[in-house]
């Protein structure tokens, strides 16, 4: 189960994993890199591509945590549980993605220290609301966002099944694997036979 605070704050800094590594490309001198280099951290911004190399692994390390799936346990869903799809919950969450992109230079600290603060502002907002469904990581893995009723103690599913194998699923009595994520999230993966 992923409820704590610490919890929320890693699948946070998860879901910027993507924008982690563009940075951290980006800020490679292509002109000038050589093995030794690399392997010496002969970087410029040192201390920045340090943070993202961290930022990094405790996203790798939390992605790697949830396919594990430590506390899953089989259930059957409800057949009168109500499915809509939210796609658009998470393309708004990926727009917060532009703004650090548009405007990022690391040479000038007032942008650095901006971003800085935005990033920390929406992980308040995103941990504060329990927002742990709008994870664009999960959704590059394939797993879709869905808004049920009727799911116990559930208000959104994160699914690797479809919309219609969903409804199927439901209507068939077929148990899948659940997996609380966080208050009122829980992830719903097929059973493999």
């Amino acid at each position: 189960m992923q409820n704590g605070y610490f919890s929320k704050w890693t699948l946070y800094i998860m879901s910027y994993l993507p924008l982690y590594l563009w940075l951290l490309l980006s800020n490679v001198d292509y002109g000038n890199l050589s093995f030794e280099r690399l392997i010496k951290f002969q970087w410029n911004h040192r201390i920045f591509n340090s943070v993202l190399l961290i930022l990094i692994a405790i996203s790798i390390y939390k992605v790697t945590q949830l396919f594990r799936t430590d506390g899953k346990e089989k259930r059957t869903l409800p057949k009168n549980m109500e499915i809509t799809p939210e796609s658009d919950s998470l393309m708004n969450y990926v727009i917060t993605y532009v703004t650090p992109l548009l405007s990022f230079d690391l040479n000038d600290v007032k942008i650095v220290v901006m971003n800085i603060l935005l990033f920390l502002l929406i992980g308040l907002m995103y941990v504060g609301s329990s927002a742990t469904y709008l994870n664009p990581v999960l959704g590059i893995f394939g797993f879709r966002i869905f808004g049920v009723t009727d799911f116990t103690h559930a208000h959104h599913i994160i699914s690797n099944l479809s919309f219609d194998e969903l409804q199927a699923w439901k209507n068939n009595g077929r148990e899948v694997y659940s997996y609380r994520l966080g208050e009122g999230v829980y992830i719903v993966k097929r059973i493999k036979k």
